[in-house]
């Protein structure tokens, strides 16, 4: 209930991934200034995480959830109105103070469900929760195409309303009595974070998975324009490049519900750490195919990176869970681990309407897969 829960609230940041980009200039917003909206939410949960997760430590989970959905439908709503760039970024820090709250709620769900299927269950509550973003870019984009950008943001609001009946009706397990804790503070946190160089090293390749995703996911619909062109490639469908775009989002995150489970059960039998190389693995091979190949060849690269790419999130997102069960404040390491997340999540859109006109966003794509490589295998040397 849960993951269904965010996967309801989190329909209208998918959205903006595939429209945003290519209604940019419909919308009066400069493409550089489309880097910063798609950004701006992970840079306000820089420090918005830690904050929530003391929140929730605090208060429990049930109330700080249900007014997480409650913004994030006000947060959908605005991306309508029709007001211009600084309306959006409002509304883009509204969401990412929400999303903080959303996720924690995700992570304290699934130490509900006991230690023995950390990956399977993390699988699970993701494959949920992309359902939500798959529908989201599919269906807006498809909305989008055949009947403009606003019809699309009401009826992706529509969706996001119903997560707060969800949220209202669950009724969360009973939490152990604790001692009242102090407000950790930003630099609490990650003093507790870094004391370990496994854990060091995690976040570190939390961080780099993530800018990893953030610079593929905002540039995808740019990415095949430059390389497909403009034309109707469903013809008769009034289907063209913002739908083709939404499909192989949806295909990411409907990743996350089909191989989710099934490469969290992998994790859990032959370990996380060999799980991250191997995917890795995979993701290296396929972008060079993406990098190199045109087509339904590319098409069929980018497919198989984008489920790549869901295994590796999954799995470290696992290996969070683990490590946060065995530190003294598990919320404040969930905090901490999140913040490295939405980091490098910031970090990627930046980089890649930055640096377009630099190096292009072949290269990019390269360069990041690489360095990704490398920081799994650094975090793989010591466990």
């Amino acid at each position: 209930m849960v993951g269904g829960t965010i996967g309801l609230a989190i329909v209208g940041d998918s959205f903006l991934y595939g429209t945003l980009p290519i209604e940019a200039k419909n919308l009066g917003i400069a493409l550089p200034l489309v880097g910063i909206l798609l950004s701006i939410n992970r840079l306000v949960r820089l420090l918005s995480n830690t904050w929530a997760s003391s929140v929730f430590e605090k208060l429990g989970p049930r109330r700080p959830f249900i007014l997480a959905t409650v913004l994030a439908l006000l947060t959908t709503a605005a991306y309508g109105a029709g007001w211009g760039f600084l309306v959006f970024l409002l509304a883009r820090m509204g969401w990412g103070i929400a999303w903080s709250a959303l996720r924690q709620a995700g992570y304290q769900a699934v130490w509900t469900g006991g230690d023995r299927a950390k990956g399977r269950l993390m699988g699970m509550l993701w494959g949920i929760i992309r359902l939500g973003s798959a529908f989201s870019v599919l269906f807006g984009g498809f909305l989008r195409d055949r009947f403009g950008y606003r019809t699309g943001v009401w009826g992706i609001s529509a969706i996001t309303a119903f997560a707060i009946p969800v949220a209202l009706s669950i009724r969360w397990p009973a939490e152990p009595r604790q001692a009242p804790r102090a407000q950790a503070s930003f630099r609490q946190g990650w003093r507790e974070a870094l004391q370990t160089p496994p854990g060091r090293r995690l976040l570190l390749a939390g961080f780099v998975h993530s800018a990893f995703e953030g610079i593929l996911i905002s540039t995808t619909s740019l990415f095949l324009v430059g390389r497909l062109g403009g034309s109707d490639l469903f013809p008769g469908l009034g289907a063209q490049i913002g739908t083709l775009a939404g499909f192989l989002l949806a295909l990411r995150w409907t990743s996350d519900m089909v191989f989710g489970p099934a490469i969290g059960a992998l994790s859990d039998r032959i370990g996380q750490a060999r799980t991250l190389v191997l995917l890795a693995t995979v993701l290296l091979a396929t972008m060079l195919g993406v990098v190199g190949l045109g087509g339904m060849s590319l098409i069929l690269c980018l497919c198989v990176l984008f489920i790549s790419s869901a295994g590796l999130m999954i799995t470290l997102a696992a290996l969070a869970s683990s490590v946060a069960l065995r530190a003294e404040r598990p919320h404040i390491y969930v905090g901490v681990y999140a913040t490295a997340h939405d980091a490098g999540s910031a970090v990627g859109p930046l980089l890649a309407y930055f640096a377009t006109g630099l190096i292009g966003l072949a290269s990019q794509y390269l360069l990041a897969a690489v360095i990704l490589i490398l920081a799994i295998i650094w975090y793989r040397r010591a466990v």
